[in-house]
């Protein structure tokens, strides 16, 4: 008896599942279905005015403008964040080579207390290359989420 429960009780969870997963799909051909249609809409829309040959040389300049003015904005910030980059990862590879050094040195030494010392020193190094990288990273992130807001506010 506790055995055709637990089946019907299984069963009925299955089913519910089953349920629920039919749901979420037929939700989602019912948005792709609705995407696809305003999708043929819109090609429809551009094909007509690319047509148009009395609108076409007109919008075709003034997209080509408006794409000028976006990329003569956007160079710059992307150029920033990147040089940035650079900079960092510059200062990276001598901030490795260094730790390298330390990390070379510790280990050539002979005296167990020099070499515990050099080896502290090392993973402080370490742990403080890890921190710069860190707010490095931050910083450079920040910076560059506050240039897309300006550049997002000013295009809207």
């Amino acid at each position: 008896m506790k055995t055709h429960s637990k089946e019907s009780a299984e069963t009925k969870e299955q089913a519910a599942s089953l349920t629920e997963m039919a749901e979420a799909l037929r939700h989602n051909y019912t948005q792709a279905l609705r995407t696809g249609l305003k999708f043929q809409e819109e090609t429809g829309r551009w094909w007509n005015s690319a047509l148009n040959p009395a609108n076409c040389a007109q919008q075709w300049q003034q997209q080509f403008n408006s794409a000028t003015r976006s990329a003569n904005s956007f160079i710059p910030l992307a150029q920033k964040p990147i040089s940035e980059l650079v900079e960092l990862a510059e200062k990276n590879a001598r901030l490795g080579s260094d730790l390298m050094k330390k990390a070379l040195d510790a280990a050539q030494t002979p005296v167990m207390e020099e070499s515990q010392a050099k080896w502290k020193e090392f993973w402080t190094s370490s742990l403080d290359s890890v921190r710069f990288n860190a707010e490095a990273m931050s910083q450079i992130g920040s910076k560059a989420i506050d240039s897309w807001a300006d550049y997002i506010r000013k295009g809207v």
